[in-house]
């Protein structure tokens, strides 16, 4: 007979899953992701696992929600750090860089991992529409008190794909040599900004 678990207790045996998955991914990749090899080293059968997740797409759901969750903590933190519009930027894109850094499989679950629409669960997509937020509100702020024109979002998504693309250069050993990655980011960040800045 199965012991019941409280809700607490079941938090925390899926909070053991996702770490154990997120490294796993960072060894081996996505592709190679599976529950069996997340029992194997629990030291679990596989059908154990499934009291917990019912499937590998509901697993990849539930670190994709964690990832981006932490991630907006992350930007969140930085654009309440100062009051200074500029140096609000400058700590969002640094949090930003340290946050795929430091935690390179959860940036690649939430960017490189690809799921339909009618696949995610609600909880996913509150949690992206929360890491779309942090990334788009400070620049929305920039734009009311005058200190960029143009289309707010716009903007903040030529941020991103330009600081994204850098980041999976680097990832993948593309910017070792000169002028290399934190020379490329600055200077990209100033070319976007002064063509955002009023005339």
């Amino acid at each position: 007979m199965a012991v019941l678990l409280t809700d607490e207790q079941v938090h925390d045996v899926r909070e053991r899953i996702r770490q154990v998955a997120e490294r796993q991914i960072a060894a081996h990749g996505i592709t190679a992701l599976s529950l069996r090899s997340i029992a194997n080293e629990l030291g679990w059968t596989a059908a154990s696992l499934y009291r917990y997740f019912a499937s590998k797409a509901e697993l990849l759901d539930a670190l994709r929600v964690a990832a981006h969750n932490r991630f907006s903590e992350r930007i969140e933190a930085a654009h309440d750090s100062t009051g200074d519009l500029w140096q609000r930027s400058r700590a969002i894109g640094d949090a930003y860089i340290d946050f795929a850094m430091r935690e390179p499989a959860a940036y690649q679950i939430m960017f490189a991992y690809g799921q339909e629409d009618g696949e995610k669960s609600e909880e996913l997509r509150a949690a992206e529409r929360r890491s779309q937020r942090t990334q788009i509100t400070y620049v929305r702020e920039m734009a009311d008190a005058g200190l960029l024109e143009g289309d707010p979002d716009m903007i903040a998504h030529a941020y991103w794909a330009t600081l994204h693309g850098l980041i999976v250069l680097r990832m993948a050993g593309k910017l070792d040599s000169s002028p290399g990655f934190d020379a490329l980011r600055h200077a990209a960040m100033r070319l976007i900004t002064r063509g955002a800045r009023p005339k």
